[in-house]
């Protein structure tokens, strides 16, 4: 019996030594949004869906962001590499299937060889809620929705739905970007800013 109770005793005793370490997230300052802007350097991982008219897709993604270049890997639930990109000054690396591929604009490679329509130019402007010009904005002046042509000159509709407070500004955790019939939803599990 002595040894039951302390047992339970540990028990308790680890429970709420976790429970303390949980930090809860402050609100961010008024000049949060300057300190999203001055953000170039960032990760983010989580879950992307694609729907369109003919078939529903979905991934694990990690985007890795550094200035103007960036990495995008997209694998499947159980781990297995569906798409590897790099682009860089230097041009655009695509590995898909295995197989490696150039080109010099990012989000057309990726359609070409796997169908999937991305908007990959200046990702860190819609993937962090940076887009301002004409956007609604909520009570805490964050993104809520808003339209951006790429310089593709298609018109996504993106959607902010919810954020997160980390780092001292406002992240998004759900987001929805639409072109014409294709659909693409975001939903980030974690961010890192560098």
């Amino acid at each position: 019996m002595i040894n039951f109770r302390l047992i339970l005793l540990v028990f308790f005793l680890f429970i709420t030594g976790c429970a303390q370490q949980i930090q809860k997230s402050t609100p961010p300052n008024d000049n949060w949004r300057d300190q999203l802007q001055a953000v170039e350097k960032f990760s983010a991982e989580g879950k992307m869906a694609f729907i369109s008219i003919q078939k529903r897709q979905s991934a694990n993604f990690v985007w890795d962001q550094h200035a103007s270049e960036y990495s995008l890997d997209l694998n499947t639930f159980i781990g297995t590499n569906v798409l590897r990109l790099k682009n860089e000054v230097s041009g655009v690396e695509l590995e898909v299937d295995g197989k490696h591929y150039q080109g010099d604009d990012a989000q057309r490679l990726v359609y070409e060889l796997t169908g999937w329509l991305l908007p990959l130019s200046q990702p860190d402007a819609w993937l962090l809620g940076k887009l301002e010009t004409g956007s609604q904005v909520d009570e805490l002046n964050r993104v809520v929705s808003t339209t951006w042509v790429s310089p593709d000159t298609r018109q996504w509709r993106i959607r902010y739905d919810e954020y997160r407070a980390e780092y001292g500004i406002w992240l998004p955790t759900r987001i929805t970007l639409e072109h014409d019939s294709l659909k693409v939803k975001l939903m980030i599990n974690q961010w890192q800013i560098k």
